[in-house]
């Protein structure tokens, strides 16, 4: 199981760049602090199910998936 965190980055673009899409890519920790915001919302926090610990749902599983 892992536990995720969702967070919206904003991220302001000179005014002069041509097209986002066309300028070099950065990442996150290249950009400047007064460029970025980041929002979290601690109510979007959720935790994936990756693996059933009970061997009752992982045989209806097997039973039922017609996809495999």
């Amino acid at each position: 199981m892992h536990k995720y965190q969702p967070r919206i980055h904003l991220v302001r673009l000179h005014p002069h760049t041509p097209q986002p899409m066309t300028s070099p890519a950065k990442t996150l920790n290249e950009l400047t602090s007064d460029s970025v915001v980041t929002f979290v919302f601690t109510e979007t926090m959720f935790t994936a199910v990756t693996a059933y610990q009970n061997q009752l749902v992982n045989i209806f599983t097997a039973n039922n998936n017609y996809f495999m």
